[in-house]
């Protein structure tokens, strides 16, 4: 009997990486429009705001369109590829939390990051990352042994 791939509905892992890749995508393009109404600089630290929240610049604009991209492509392809997309943009997102938090008030910020961004990231990625270790686990088993059987 063969093991048909879960719908998008039926995937925590595909559903969940179409949302956030929706949201990153829109946040993303409209980054790029609001990242002129702060410092103009392309690495600029204090960047433009977007909705009065969220500290950007072009590229952190750039990186959410990026991480969109992932998540979009995978959401639309496999649970497993979608299980592995949130695992990379789950990182990244804490990563960047991370980088924020430490480094958000020093020169080095250059990605014009601010506490809602970095709380932001930080619910973000860990939620993309408990849902890939969490979630389809009899999905993604049965579709290994599958790949395996044939």
């Amino acid at each position: 009997m063969a093991v048909k791939e879960p719908s998008i509905t039926a995937s925590p892992n595909r559903g969940l990486a179409l949302t956030v890749g929706a949201v990153l995508s829109l946040w993303g393009i409209l980054g790029f429009f609001f990242a002129a109404d702060g410092d103009p600089g392309f690495f600029s630290r204090k960047g433009g705001m977007l909705w009065n929240a969220f500290g950007v610049n072009p590229p952190l604009a750039l990186i959410w369109v990026m991480l969109a991209a992932v998540l979009l492509i995978m959401g639309l392809g496999t649970t497993i590829g979608s299980r592995n997309g949130n695992v990379l943009v789950g990182a990244v997102l804490v990563v960047l939390a991370l980088y924020g938090f430490v480094l958000g008030n020093t020169s080095a910020n250059i990605l014009a990051l601010n506490t809602t961004d970095n709380v932001f990231h930080a619910i973000v990625g860990v939620i993309l990352l408990l849902t890939a270790f969490g979630a389809d686990k009899q999905n993604i088993r049965a579709l290994r042994a599958e790949a395996a059987r044939v």
